[in-house]
């Protein structure tokens, strides 16, 4: 699934291509997925030009001249690119199959269109008045967004007080609490911090507190630079992987030795998802 890094590459992406442009119309051939509708979507851009594109945890928000605005979440396998009259043919859009699995189009003046790629079709597309975006239920139940500069060390300490209990690698992925960490970077943080997945949050000293919300601002902010991780299935809106891969420490590496002390990478589940680390750098 995208997390953070992955839409923020995409938003970022998109506010350097496509505000300006004007749309001229939307076609789907999976409805279902369009929360409005479809009529009505098309009518409500037709005509309307991008202003601006941002990011509420994991959701993309393309915001219009007409006071409206689409708001799109990409789920496990979505992906959004931008072709043009002059690329439509390039061999990341012709020759990756995870780009072909093409169920919505938001087509611009001037012949290009914003293609929403979804193999396993769980993503969704919403057009609402951006006076109430902020009010969706799914971004309205969000924590403080992960790389927000009101994220403070005594903030981080204080949400987590609640989940004294929990495993700080279960307490992570907790979108009510902080938004925008996934499962790779779940597990990229808590290495550079040193911290094991299951420890409770309760256990943690201070040293490890004070080390944690750097490791997840730092693991992010390189990831989005990187253009995220494409784990099987993301793509940025030219149709490539990001480049963050190479930089994983644990995530995905099981039964591979870790790349700062050689101690053979773990993984066990945590809340049914799988956390990976070094049983030597972390404790």
């Amino acid at each position: 699934m995208p997390e953070l890094p992955e839409v923020q590459t995409v938003v970022s992406q998109l506010g350097q291509r496509i505000v300006g442009q004007i749309f001229t119309g939307f076609t789907s051939a999976w409805p279902r997925k369009v929360l409005t509708p479809l009529r009505e979507l098309e009518r409500g851009i037709r005509g309307a030009a991008v202003i601006g594109a941002r990011r509420f945890g994991k959701h993309i928000v393309i915001d219009l001249d007409n006071q409206c605005s689409i708001v799109i979440h990409l789920k496990m396998t979505g992906h959004l690119l931008y072709k043009t009259p002059e690329n439509r043919e390039c061999p990341a859009f012709t020759e990756d199959k995870i780009n072909g699995y093409i169920h919505h189009v938001f087509a611009f003046q001037g012949g290009a269109t914003l293609e929403f790629s979804d193999m396993r079709k769980f993503g969704w597309i919403r057009l609402m008045p951006t006076s109430e975006v902020e009010q969706l239920q799914s971004i309205a139940d969000l924590g403080i967004d992960a790389l927000s500069p009101k994220l403070d060390q005594d903030r981080f300490r204080t949400l987590f007080a609640r989940r004294e209990n929990r495993s700080i690698g279960e307490a992570l992925l907790d979108q009510g609490l902080i938004a925008g960490i996934g499962n790779i970077y779940r597990s990229e943080s808590l290495f550079l911090a040193g911290i094991l997945p299951d420890r409770p949050v309760g256990s943690l000293r201070a040293v490890e507190w004070d080390a944690l919300l750097p490791a997840v601002k730092k693991v992010l902010r390189h990831a989005a630079r990187l253009g995220g991780t494409s784990d099987g299935d993301f793509r940025d809106i030219d149709g490539l992987p990001g480049r963050f891969e190479r930089s994983l420490f644990v995530y995905g590496r099981e039964g591979l030795p870790c790349k700062k002390c050689d101690t053979i990478v773990k993984r066990i589940k945590i809340g049914q998802r799988s956390a990976f680390f070094c049983p030597r750098c972390q404790r």
